[in-house]
């Protein structure tokens, strides 16, 4: 009995020797599995797997790959005081550049008929524009009448060629461009115009209006903001060419009256070159219009009619207009800003009691607003004008009629305060809005500004 029941014990105390150990393996592989597993969760094999220069196992490259810092939005506010989106551009424009004999033999220099650009020197007519241009971002000016060779000869009107020297002076005050489709713009033929295109260009002036190619003139003017906000294409047209027919319809750009067989191609190549312009990267596209009808207080019926038309395209961001040797009204017009008259920046005076127009002009600055490179992101925030005189303390000089009165009265201050009142009642005579349009005291913005 004890021989058996001896080996019963022995066989009981070697099973649970047996199902320790196993249970101790059991333990032991399940151990290894687990922490197997955690080490391939933290280093999976596959394709991002990859192998070091010394043998060992890299890291994923996805999880120990820094992040790039987002990079931050550049804004282009420009030289404007208050730009409300990202970015801005400030285009200032103002009126003809309207040259007699009895304007350009002020500024003659010992030699009149000289071909070295000494024949001429008006940069002190256009000196005191010099600091609202640098307000702004791109500066425009309307060439009214072809230009002379260097020397001469010179002719006024009715047939202009005028003295080349203009355009020395307007690279000298800091335009960036000029507009040259006028009623003048044939006054010397084909030769007048390459002569003002090559004069403009050797200027570094940007420029459209008429054209030496036809090539030239299928392309619209876009022109970089140097400030970096974005890109402005400019259009133009005239209505008239003073009852002369340029060789080839091309060479000049046009904006014919309704009824004129011409009409609507004109029309449709300004809103072609503006779409032209965006399709070229400009983000707003502004077209001048150079009228006939002169010496009037409001906007005349083909100034109304083609503005309007031109508005309903949709092509055009804001338009201005040159021609009428008169200051004109402001008007928003199914949300599209139109500046009838600009009047003329530089000219000889006029006498009589129906032309005292003629001597008063305006500069204004209009401001786009919007985002660089999107479309519909733009509109004219603001528009800021001053009115002018064409004489300074007697002297014929560009001279700002404003109320904080930068280089003081250009005739005296009860005749400046009289011209003032009445150039503020035209321009809101149809009802321009005064939180848009403003009338410009750089005195105070430079003071604001320098304050910042």
């Amino acid at each position: 009995m004890s021989h058996i029941s001896g080996q019963g014990q022995h066989r009981t105390m070697s099973t649970r020797t047996s199902r320790v150990t196993l249970l101790a393996v059991f333990i032991l592989a399940l151990a290894v599995c687990l922490g197997a597993g955690v080490w391939l969760a933290a280093h999976p094999i596959g394709s991002g797997d990859t192998r070091q220069s010394d043998g060992g196992m890299a890291s994923n490259s996805a999880l120990h790959k820094q992040q790039a810092a987002p990079k931050p939005v550049v804004e282009h506010h420009g030289n404007s005081p208050d730009c409300p989106d990202t970015d801005c551009i400030a285009m200032l424009v103002n009126g003809d550049l309207l040259f007699h004999e009895g304007l350009w033999s002020q500024f003659q220099g010992p030699n009149p008929n000289a071909t070295d650009g000494t024949a001429f020197n008006f940069d002190p007519l256009f000196e005191p524009m010099k600091q609202y241009i640098q307000a702004s971002d791109i500066a425009v000016c309307e060439f009214e009448t072809p230009i002379a060779q260097r020397g001469g000869p010179y002719a006024a009107y009715p047939i202009f060629n005028i003295p080349p020297e203009v355009a020395d002076a307007v690279k000298n005050v800091g335009y960036t461009a000029c507009t040259h489709a006028t009623n003048h713009s044939w006054d010397q033929g084909a030769e007048g115009i390459a002569r003002l295109w090559d004069t403009l260009e050797a200027d570094g002036i940007a420029q459209t209006g008429s054209y030496k190619t036809e090539a030239e003139s299928t392309e619209p003017l876009v022109i970089d903001s140097p400030t970096g906000g974005g890109k402005l294409g400019l259009v133009t047209g005239t209505v008239s060419l003073n009852g002369m027919t340029a060789d080839e319809d091309w060479q000049v750009d046009r904006l014919r009256e309704a009824g004129d067989p011409n009409h609507d191609s004109d029309i449709q190549r300004a809103v072609d070159k503006a779409n032209k312009a965006r399709e070229q990267g400009a983000d707003v596209v502004a077209i001048a219009m150079h009228s006939v009808q002169e010496y009037l207080d409001y906007a005349d019926s083909w100034q109304i009619s083609e503005a309007h038309e031109l508005a309903d395209t949709g092509a055009f961001d804001v338009i201005y207009g040159a021609g009428c040797h008169c200051a004109q009204p402001i008007e928003n017009y199914n949300g599209t800003w139109i500046v009838y008259g600009l009047g003329n920046t530089v000219t000889e005076s006029a006498n009589t009691p129906e032309t005292l127009v003629n001597n008063q002009g305006v500069t204004a600055r209009i401001q786009f607003a919007g985002k660089k490179g999107v479309k519909g992101s733009w509109r004219v925030n603001r528009i800021d004008w001053v009115p002018t005189a064409n004489v300074h303390q007697g002297k014929y000089q560009w001279c700002p009629i404003s109320s904080d009165h930068p280089i003081g009265a250009c005739w005296d201050e009860s005749y400046d305060a009289q011209i003032r009142q009445r150039i503020w009642d035209v321009i809101y005579s149809m009802g321009a809005d005064q939180n848009v349009v403003r009338e410009w005291n750089i005195t105070q913005e430079q003071s604001a500004k320098s304050a910042q």
